[in-house]
């Protein structure tokens, strides 16, 4: 009945939906270990490979067999997959991926990257990654593809990669191996400085770097500088904003809860020709009685004419057109 009932709950969460790549197949770590040990027991393991085959169907085979085969075959078949350990004692045994051959996207949830394998199989098909509450470094999953410790080449389709509410104090090298990357999310982390890491990623579009301990504003490829247009960089420990000037096609631009404390240090707005929403509450400027004429001043002509949006609250609220 274990392996029935879990087939079973699996099958109906994975619907057509599923198989069509437009929802996610969400599992708890124990549920995809419990699969994994059906799978060994029941399913022939080839010599050659780490994974496993379906066997065809043989007539002296259970019900359960074949169910277990039905369902090995649709995680073959998963594009999307949300895999989750459950808040509690720390996640110790090995979760393994290999079944999943066809993944575009994988989110993890509280997986230590050690605890990993078969990450090495998908990675360079993978478009979309997203990891909460794993990690400590970007090499760990980039670079040694967490258990399976094997050196990675360039991730050749991932466009959109989220490591936020991590514990992140620093970037590496592994983001080079990054090379079509657009959308970058390191929010709620503990950086303090993005060095020249950022650097290799020149298709970015989207970045956000909230709720960190940004001393400065990061440095972008010439490439990226022309594509850029969203930067957030909200709840950070910024002084100042050189650097932004050279982001000419920035659209998006949040600054709010930093320690900007003078208009004069808002100077380099005035090359963000395209800018068309401003954020700058909480920073000491914020409540100077001339705020909002003095950041006008400096923004763009050009921005001003086209009615810049100067936003007072959180992203999504209103604010005052220029």
């Amino acid at each position: 009945r274990g392996a029935g009932g879990l087939c079973n709950a699996v099958c109906v969460c994975a619907g057509d939906g599923v198989l069509g790549g437009v929802s996610t197949l969400s599992l708890l770590t124990l549920g995809l270990q419990l699969l994994q040990q059906l799978f060994e027991r029941h399913l022939l393991a080839r010599q050659d490979q780490r994974g496993f085959v379906a066997l065809a169907s043989h007539p002296a085979d259970t019900a359960a067999v074949l169910q277990l085969q039905f369902l090995f075959d649709i995680l073959q078949k998963t594009v999307s997959l949300k895999l989750v350990h459950p808040p509690g004692p720390t996640l110790q045994t090995p979760v393994h991926i290999f079944a999943f051959k066809s993944l575009k996207y994988l989110q993890l949830k509280r997986i230590p990257p050690h605890c990993l394998e078969g990450l090495r199989g998908v990675y360079t098909q993978l478009e979309i990654l997203v990891c909460t509450n794993c990690i400590n470094t970007i090499e760990e999953i980039i670079s040694v593809c967490g258990g399976d410790l094997s050196s990675a080449l360039p991730w050749l389709d991932l466009h959109t990669l989220n490591f936020s509410h991590n514990h992140i104090a620093g970037l590496d090298s592994s983001l080079a191996l990054l090379s079509v990357l657009r959308t970058l999310d390191l929010s709620h982390n503990h950086l303090q400085d993005c060095e020249e890491h950022l650097k290799p990623l020149s298709e970015l579009e989207y970045v956000n770097l909230s709720y960190n301990l940004l001393q400065k504003v990061p440095g972008f490829s010439s490439s990226a500088r022309v594509q850029l247009v969203t930067l957030l960089l909200r709840n950070n420990q910024l002084d100042n904003i050189n650097g932004v000037e050279h982001l000419g096609h920035l659209q998006h631009l949040d600054l709010a809860y930093n320690l900007i404390s003078e208009h004069a240090q808002l100077a380099p707005l005035s090359q963000l020709h395209r800018l068309k929403e401003l954020y700058l509450a909480g920073n000491p400027v914020f409540y100077q009685r001339d705020h909002r004429p003095s950041t006008v001043h400096h923004l763009s002509p050009k921005a001003a004419f086209m009615r810049v949006s100067i936003q007072g609250g959180g992203r999504g609220r209103g604010g005052n057109m220029v």
